[in-house]
């Protein structure tokens, strides 16, 4: 008797580790030529951006840059503000022990900190805290044992696994272009002073090869008019998109987690049709992270042995990941809030934005109970005739819970939080209210493991030991135990006890009383 394992082949991505890194800039930016005299900062704001990533034994090389974007009142010009922006691009080696070229990485950034401070009316100083967040994860192909052959007098138990392979994962980009007019009421455009780009109501779905794409993208402008330098205007669009990118082998059942961030932006002014400057050219630039999974269910060699001979099992666990939730949850928050640190009265509101965090998640009674911060910055016209234009920002605390059947302490948990919509109307001279809706896209794996054969060792059968088997068993089962348990103890097969006891299928209780037939080997 000769035994053959069959093996069938697995793709697991698997957590590797993370890491944090921290970048610092300190650097001193002369205002360009064509820009007037600074008088004093008005608002500042930054992005980085990875536009490249090198995997190579037990480092990562990144490419990016940081933008900072600059508004501020100028000293002695006609135009009430003015724009400067500032690129710094970047190149940092990282060392991660154990990491390989055909791992995964997802990396996640965020600027902590800010400052930009006048040194004179030509020059100003920008230091920056910036976080990189890089979740590393492996993709290990593991092969399972399916079943065995060689022998028609082996026994086996074959189980059925549920888990979550993985299809596709791929980093990708995608453009946005397209052009709006503004309205009717509003004065011809001169000059762009500052805008605003992010993608709000994401929705993606898997097609045959396809990942369709679909969402808004929310503009905000801030433009110096022609119909007075002094004039300052501000509008808003939405800009819907809904597009194709390739991700071959992916069918409309299977699940995706996608990440798409805005890495760059274009605002340019264009005449209309009838030449006047009426229009905004925009260009927006993402990175599209993708990872594609299917739930498949595989035939797993649970046990087996043999009525000729003594068969010595070896066997290895190994975990794997079960899809346990993927959804979509909003929390929507109001608040209001006193302005106590400005010294004029808000006139009106011209824009609200906002970006919000994950500060604390815990697990409990199939519950996530999450606790975040809504970072929101409101741009206003103040009763202030040196600086009508004033930009505030404000932390505003939420709460918000996902119920998930099935949950437990161990389960791996992704949640993926952005502001589909933010806005606020005052309510006093000093007194906003706000109101957000945020939405969370979770993703959550359950974690187990299963016990694979990886080896059979053949001994011939001990006939001392099988002659002292009765020939007839009168037996009563236990609690929790299998004909198949039941079978293998009396090296029997499961067909002659049904057949013996007259049995239609293979339930059995704890307390029945069965006859067990002793089998002839020779």
């Amino acid at each position: 008797m000769s035994l053959n394992l069959r093996e069938q082949k697995m793709d697991l991505l698997k957590p590797k580790g993370n890491q944090m890194l921290q970048m610092t800039f300190d650097e001193d930016v002369n205002v360009p030529d064509i820009k007037p005299d600074m008088d004093r900062i008005l608002q500042t704001n930054a992005q980085v951006s990875i536009v490249k990533e090198e995997l190579l034994q037990d480092r990562i090389i990144l490419q990016g840059d940081l933008k900072v974007n600059i508004l501020y009142i100028p000293l002695n010009d006609k135009k009430p503000i003015h724009s400067l922006e500032v690129v710094f691009p970047f190149e940092e080696t990282i060392n991660a022990d154990g990491l390989s070229a055909r791992d995964h990485i997802n990396i996640s950034s965020n600027v902590e900190d800010l400052v930009v401070h006048m040194l004179n009316s030509r020059k100003v100083n920008v230091k920056s805290i910036s976080q990189l967040k890089m979740d590393v994860h492996e993709k290990k192909e593991v092969y399972i044992t399916s079943d065995i052959e060689g022998s028609k007098d082996v026994e086996k138990k074959i189980n059925q696994v549920v888990a979550c392979q993985l299809k596709e994962s791929r980093k990708d980009s995608y453009k946005i272009k397209d052009e709006v007019a503004i309205p009717s009421g509003k004065p011809n455009m001169m000059e762009v002073l500052w805008h605003e780009t992010t993608i709000q109501n994401r929705d993606f779905r898997l097609v045959d090869g396809k990942l369709n794409l679909k969402g808004t993208i929310h503009l905000a402008t801030l433009y110096a008019s022609e119909a007075s330098e002094n004039n300052i205007e501000f509008v808003e669009h939405d800009l819907t998109f809904n597009g194709l990118l390739d991700c071959p082998g992916s069918k409309e059942n299977m699940i995706n987690d996608v990440q798409m961030k805005i890495v760059d932006d274009k605002i340019l002014i264009r005449p209309d049709l009838d030449g006047e400057e009426r229009v905004l050219s925009v260009e927006v630039d993402t990175r599209v992270d993708i990872k594609v999974y299917d739930e498949e269910q595989s035939n797993v060699l649970g046990d087996v042995y043999s009525l000729e001979k003594d068969l010595m099992i070896k066997k290895e666990p190994i975990a794997y990941q079960k899809l346990l939730c993927k959804n979509q949850s909003q929390t929507n928050i109001k608040e209001t809030v006193l302005i106590d640190d400005i010294s004029k009265e808000i006139l009106q509101i011209y824009y609200a934005s906002g970006n919000c965090a994950i500060e604390n998640m815990m697990l409990a009674d199939e519950k996530i109970n999450i606790e975040g911060v809504l970072f929101c910055k409101i741009m206003y016209i103040a009763a202030d005739d040196h600086m009508p234009i004033n930009i505030f920002e404000i932390p505003v605390p939420f709460e918000h819970q996902i119920d998930i059947k099935g949950l437990k302490s161990s389960s791996v948990v992704n949640i993926t939080p952005s502001v589909n919509y933010i806005g606020c109307t005052m309510v006093g001279g000093k007194e906003i209210e706000i109101k957000s809706t945020v939405q969370m896209n979770t993703i959550v794996f359950e974690e187990n493991s299963v016990d694979i054969i990886t080896a059979i060792d053949e001994k011939t059968i001990d006939m001392k030991a099988f002659q002292n088997i009765p020939g007839i068993v009168g037996y009563i089962v236990k609690d929790k135990e299998s004909l198949w348990d039941i079978a293998k103890k009396y090296r029997t097969t499961i067909q002659n006890i049904k057949k013996a006891n007259s049995l239609e299928d293979d339930i059995i209780g704890k307390g029945d009383k069965l006859i067990i037939v002793k089998e002839l080997l020779f």
